[in-house]
């Protein structure tokens, strides 16, 4: 059932999204998408992890709720890398809807998605009460180093993209999600 998803899907996104491939396999079209990933990169973990790390205690005599001021930034960044992300995606479908490392970086995507939900949920009143706070507790910081683990784990997911291509399939595969292309997509 997943392997057909994963057929249909790329047979899709090849049919009706063709403008963009055309525009990110000119000259500079990739090289400036990975540019503009990268700028969404740097203000994601640049604000996320500052923030986690104040969480986790470094700059102790930074208020920690100075250093949510920069989590907006982050946000920023998440949303340039989604939409950089997605040109990445659909001009080249086969390369990540197959791709192991692919699986994994949206996999921990989702956990980081989560544990900040979880944050907000939890330790967000804790966290940011009247006074300023100098010391967060205890479950704020294990989902901090939550969070500091999962981007760090999206960031090296999402380098070995290059190094994991998807490979032909043997004859009717057996893993439950397709890391290899099937015959019927073709080259």
């Amino acid at each position: 059932m997943i392997h057909h998803f994963q057929v249909w899907l790329i047979e899709y996104i090849r049919h009706h999204h063709a403008p963009v491939a055309v525009v990110m396999r000119t000259a500079w079209g990739w090289p400036i998408a990975e540019s503009v990933h990268f700028i969404g990169l740097c203000l994601l973990i640049g604000s996320i992890g500052a923030f986690d790390l104040r969480l986790l205690g470094l700059m102790k005599r930074v208020p920690i709720a100075a250093m949510h001021r920069f989590v907006p930034f982050g946000i920023l960044g998440f949303v340039i890398n989604i939409c950089s992300g997605l040109l990445f995606l659909l001009t080249e479908p086969d390369q990540y809807v197959l791709n192991a490392s692919f699986h994994l970086k949206l996999l921990f995507l989702t956990i980081a998605g989560l544990n900040a939900g979880l944050f907000y949920l939890t330790s967000w009143r804790t966290v940011f009460g009247a006074a300023d706070v100098y010391d967060a507790p205890r479950r704020a910081k294990v989902i901090a180093a939550i969070s500091l683990s999962a981007w760090m784990a999206v960031i090296i997911c999402g380098r070995m993209l290059t190094f994991f291509r998807p490979f032909e399939c043997e004859p009717n595969p057996t893993e439950i999600v397709l890391t290899c292309t099937p015959e019927e997509l073709g080259r």
